[in-house]
Parts: C-alpha cells; structure tokens; sequence
C-alpha cells in the first residue's frame, strides 16, 4: 500500500465500514506503525471463513502484541474513546486522562494544572501517583502557603505508606516531610509506624527507603525519635542485612544521638554474628561502632572480640575484626591477640584470615605482634605458610615490621629452606623481603 493510501484513508471510510480496501491493505494498515500504532478506528476484519476467531478477536482490537502483554505490570491499553492516548487501567492513569482531555491539562505532552488545588480535591492521592500530577503538588508544596499544605497534608497522610513506596509519590511525602509543622509530623510518625511489617516492607523498597530516611532527618522532638526507634528495634536485624533496609539504620546513628540508638545498638550487639557475616551487615556494625559511646560501644567491641575467630575466616566478618584492631585500643588488641592464639598459621593461609593476621602485625602495640611472629616462624608448617599464595605475604610483613633479634631470626628461618623457595612462584617473593627488609618504625 502507499503511502498516499494510507495518508487518505479516511476518504474511504464510511460510517465506520471501510470500503475500497482489500483484507489484505486493511491487515497492513492494522500493523502499520504509521496508523497510530496499529490502531484503525472502524476496522474490525472480517472473520475467517473456517468459523474460528482470530486470537486478536478474542483480546480485543488494538495493539496485537500489547494484548499479548496485558498481564504485565507496565501494560498499557489503547481505546478509540481516548483518541490515541495511551493509558493504563491504573485508576490514577485514568484519572489523569481524563484531566489531560480536560480543563486540568492543556495537552497531553504539555501539562498545564489549574493555579489552585480546589479542582483536585479528594483526588490528591491519585494525583501524587502521576509523574505530572506529583510534580505539581511538590510545587505547591515549595511555594510554601500553610492553607495549600494542610490541604494537600490532610488528602494524602492516610495513604502515607503507599505513596512512600510509589515511584512518584514518595517525593512528594520527601517534600511533606521538608515543611511539616510538630504536629503534622507526628501525625506522620504514628501512621508510618503504626505496623511492624508495613515499616520494613517500606525500608527495604527503593523508594520507600530514601522517604524513611528523610523522614529520620526532620524528626525533630524527643518523643518523635523514640517512636520511630521503638519500631525500628524490632525489625533492626532484618534491615542491617537488606541492600535498602541498611541505609535507615545508618541514618539513624547518623542524625540520633548514641543515648536515643542505644534499644538499636542492643539489638545489634545481640545478633552480633549474624549481622557481621551479611554483605550489608558488616557495614552497618562497623558504623555501630563508630557512632556507640559508653557502655553500648563497649559491649559492641566485646561481642566482636569474643567471635572474632569465626569472623576472621569469614568473607565479610574479617572487614569487621580488621576495623576493630584498626581502633588501637591496646587492651581490646590484645584481646583479639589472645582470642586467636593457636591459629596463626591456618589464619595466615586462609583468603580472609591472612588479611586480619597482616592488620594485627601492623597495628599491634608494643612487642604484641612478637607473640604473632613467634608462632608462625616455630610452628613445622613455617615452609608451608612462605609458599602460600596468601602465607607469603604475611610473612612479607612480618619481615617488614619486625627490627632487631627478631628480624634476624626470621631471615635465618627463611634462608634454611633457600632451596624450595628460590624458584617458587611465592616462595621468592618472600626471599626477596628478606634482602629488603625495613627497621619497625
């Protein structure tokens, strides 16, 4: 077909029967990328002479392929009667249909709302879930008239915990959150944690998370801090250890204060383990850490030296022993020290726990990393550790920090076994430290 016909098709249209067209022009224009995405107003094709529908009969006309699709979460349905607008049967896409083929918005590419929100009421809540739609309300909301907030404040609060999740809501309850008075922002505070499951399902969503998090900035009285703490306790193992979920915990010991954290810091020292072996987890309890003072930091680091064994050999519970040596806190580092005796040489040829031998070496005080040299360097498996692919460098930084006496020694030990270590892919490296090894600074 050419494209004058198609350009004059509805020169051959007649009382919604197409006329001057074969079956075979009608299907191309159905399929045509130029007929308004295969949309052909009137047609509807003749029904095969076998008597069986056409599977496009049984969906309805339109887009074959976005009927074929209409169970997915982003289907869009096209109908004659919204005169080639695309729209979806969300309630708020229709809604908002009907306001683009209306006074609200000038046309559907530019929208352009009425100057007040008296044409929105009792719809705000649809409207926040509409890109255009929540726009608008975020710019009433900076303009910053107590009337239009409260207005807007009073519509969408009962629907707080599906907006803060919603793609576009949840930056206008982040905008709520910026002007909310003392009131309006407890009222928020007691509907966000009125339930436990409710909370967490919105801590650990993409964009439920950022609007819990600004939440926690703009609390600002006492009361209001201990409630979102109350509920937070209760659901603290499962956010440390969420991609998302985290990200509320370390805002809370961002923006609370250590006395206002400390039901979250109990909870963290108890599921200790737990949290410091997850990926997410172990980030969390170092900031714990960072941000505990007096008693609740204390039994933190105490809970971490008692497992500090288990989280040396582990993928991620080594980051956490390794920051706690890295606070050189002489009695806690010779804790860990003592915790780890008798394992030195299996740690040193572990992936992990070579990482946390090297960082004892390097931050131990005084002579406490002799008591880690010493039973490296006398154990029968000495060789076995300076041909390692991870032993070897453990004993590179032994060399490296230890003077005297002891540095001698170690040379000594290493040159005995000259012999299977000057052509060992590891082993050399080793013999090479010990032609360049520096003074203990």
């Amino acid at each position: 077909m050419s494209l004058a016909d198609l350009e004059n098709f509805n020169a051959f249209y007649v009382n919604g029967n197409v006329n001057g067209l074969s079956d075979y022009d009608l299907g191309n224009l159905y399929n045509s990328r130029r007929s308004l995405n295969g949309v052909v107003a009137g047609y509807q094709p003749r029904p095969p002479r076998n008597g069986l529908r056409r599977p496009q009969e049984l969906l309805g006309y339109g887009n074959h392929q976005l009927n074929l699709n209409r169970n997915n979460a982003h289907f869009q349905y096209r109908s004659a009667a919204t005169n080639g607008i695309i729209e979806s049967n969300d309630p708020a896409s229709l809604l908002m249909s009907e306001w683009r083929n209306g006074s609200v918005y000038g046309s559907r590419y530019h929208p352009n709302y009425s100057s007040t929100l008296d044409d929105l009421r009792g719809k705000m809540f649809l409207v926040a879930k509409d890109q255009h739609g929540c726009r608008f309300l975020q710019t009433k909301v900076e303009e910053g008239k107590p009337e239009e907030i409260h207005m807007i404040f009073s519509e969408v609060k009962d629907h707080i915990c599906e907006l803060m999740i919603n793609q576009y809501g949840n930056y206008l309850i982040q905008k709520l959150l910026e002007v909310c008075n003392e009131e309006q922002m407890t009222q928020l505070v007691l509907l966000v944690i009125d339930d436990d499951r409710t909370l967490k399902d919105i801590c650990i969503d993409m964009y439920g998370t950022r609007a819990v998090q600004k939440l926690i900035e703009h609390v600002t009285t006492a009361e209001q801090r201990a409630l979102v703490v109350s509920v937070l306790r209760r659901i603290t193992v499962a956010l440390t250890k969420d991609m998302n979920g985290h990200h509320v915990i370390q805002h809370c010991l961002k923006f609370f204060s250590s006395e206002d954290n400390k039901h979250i810091l109990n909870v963290v020292a108890d599921n200790c383990l737990d949290i410091a072996t997850d990926k997410s987890g172990c980030c969390v309890l170092q900031q714990c850490v960072a941000h505990a003072q007096g008693e609740p930091r204390d039994r933190l680091i105490a809970e971490i030296t008692s497992n500090s064994l288990i989280l040396s050999e582990h993928p991620y519970g080594n980051y956490v022993v390794q920051y706690i040596v890295g606070l050189r806190i002489p009695h806690v580092t010779a804790d860990i020290i003592a915790q780890l005796t008798g394992t030195y040489v299996s740690l040193s040829m572990n992936k992990y726990g070579s990482n946390v031998v090297e960082k004892c070496l390097r931050d131990a005080e005084g002579d406490q990393f002799l008591h880690i040299i010493n039973e490296i360097t006398n154990s029968p498996n000495f060789l076995r550790v300076l041909q390692d692919p991870y032993g070897n460098y453990v004993a590179q930084s032994a060399l490296t920090i230890s003077k005297g006496t002891v540095r001698n020694t170690m040379n000594n030990l290493i040159l005995v076994h000259y012999a299977f270590l000057h052509s060992h892919p590891h082993g050399k490296r080793v013999l090479a430290r010990t032609k360049g090894s520096k003074q203990r600074v």
